[in-house]
């Protein structure tokens, strides 16, 4: 008499519930998304859809390991992985993504049980029918999650070709890729003007959010607009919005100082026409990306305030050991180091104007002219002479990127 089918069963509830610990979660999911991600082209260039498909990955992780270990036969996708097959839908993407996306997932797990199998069962001859018990359950999960994610697919796609909003988000798209389109044209499609100046923004929430039509409400009351401006938003995720602010005279003081809790904003800067309504985007997106990578950003991100870090992120390797060299003796994670920097980039900011850099701070010009000599003698050489550029290059991106041990401190 054997037992090695009750050992097998044994250690795939041991394998799975390691699994399920949030670390080893954290680390499967972000290997199925880089591999997702290398296999579906679709997603290199897409943030919000990145964001839904980890936000799904991660719920269909907890979903299928937990049933794998379950008694039940029932499928049930968590409604990330309903989300994520309708923005595959609302971008216009065949339903064969979808299923790329799955198919590079199944392939990341059946290489992960294989290597955790191996490492932690001592007696190999357990180690097939572990993966066989694993992989039988998991591409059940699989196949079946695939069938009724294609009828979420489905639906969302014939609810897009029954109104306007699919012709209206394929014309955003084809602008904001700078395809040729004929100005009235588009503008008709999209009701919304384009031979005018507009200001860029992208709304998104962090984590699980309440949907985009909530965002849509939030920004729009947000916004400080006039009667002559129209705000055009599409949907660019299950939770995150594009919006056009349009319309002569449009400015970045539309942009609200604060939002609802839990919304984030990144905000282009004005541009006019067509070219604009497609820069300011962009714009917004770098923005974005910046508000998204650099710890303790303000809910709402301006590109104009965080252009220079970001041109400078492009290079991280080059740009730490430029910023380490030009604000060497002012570059601690401590808070009077902080505040040496934050005083030296008004002082230069106001062309050296005590009074300018005391305002500005808050403080007396006596405490700006001691902070300034104080950092002159930390960094060895005055501020305001030669390498004044890049002194306030390395400024503006510390500004933005900390280093990450001041939030430790």
């Amino acid at each position: 008499m054997t037992t090695e089918p009750d050992d097998a069963d044994r250690w795939v509830h041991v394998l799975v519930t390691e699994t399920l610990a949030d670390d080893a979660v954290t680390a499967v999911v972000a290997r199925f998304d880089a591999a997702i991600a290398a296999d579906v082209a679709a997603l290199t260039v897409d943030r919000e859809l990145r964001r839904d498909l980890h936000a799904s990955n991660v719920a269909q992780a907890r979903a299928m390991l937990g049933w794998i270990v379950s008694d039940s036969d029932e499928v049930t996708p968590p409604p990330a992985a309903h989300e994520l097959a309708r923005t595959v839908a609302r971008r216009g993407l065949p339903l064969k993504v979808l299923m790329q996306i799955y198919r590079a997932g199944q392939t990341v797990l059946v290489r992960h049980v294989a290597v955790v199998a191996a490492d932690r069962v001592q007696d190999p001859t357990l180690v097939p029918g572990i993966q066989i018990r694993l992989l039988e359950r998991a591409s059940r999960w699989i196949s079946v999650s695939l069938e009724i994610l294609t009828d979420t697919y489905a639906e969302q796609r014939e609810r897009d070709l029954r109104g306007d909003v699919a012709r209206r988000v394929e014309t955003v798209q084809a602008l904001v890729r700078g395809d040729v389109l004929d100005d009235g044209v588009a503008a008709t499609r999209l009701g919304h003007p384009l031979r005018t100046t507009h200001l860029a923004l992208v709304a998104w929430v962090d984590g699980p959010g309440s949907g985009t039509t909530d965002l849509d409400t939030s920004l729009r009351d947000a916004l400080r607009t006039s009667p002559g401006h129209r705000v055009l938003t599409v949907s660019a995720g299950s939770g995150a919005l594009w919006a056009w602010v349009s319309g002569d005279g449009v400015s970045a003081d539309v942009t609200p100082d604060g939002v609802a809790d839990g919304v984030r904003l990144a905000v282009g800067t004005v541009g006019t026409g067509p070219d604009g309504f497609r820069r300011s985007h962009l714009e917004a997106l770098r923005a974005q990306s910046v508000a998204e990578s650099a710890p303790g950003t303000a809910p709402v991100v301006a590109y104009a305030d965080v252009e220079i870090a970001y041109l400078l992120a492009g290079r991280p390797d080059a740009v730490d050991a430029f910023v380490a060299r030009e604000l060497r003796g002012i570059d601690g994670a401590d808070v009077a180091s902080d505040r040496l920097r934050r005083t030296v980039a008004a002082y230069l900011r106001h062309d050296r104007s005590l009074d300018a850099a005391a305002r500005r701070l808050g403080v007396h010009r006596n405490t700006v002219r001691y902070r300034v000599r104080r950092a002159e003698e930390e960094l060895g050489r005055p501020i305001g002479g030669p390498g004044r550029l890049e002194l306030e290059l390395a400024l503006a991106y510390r500004r933005v990127f900390p280093d990450p041990d001041y939030y430790s401190t």
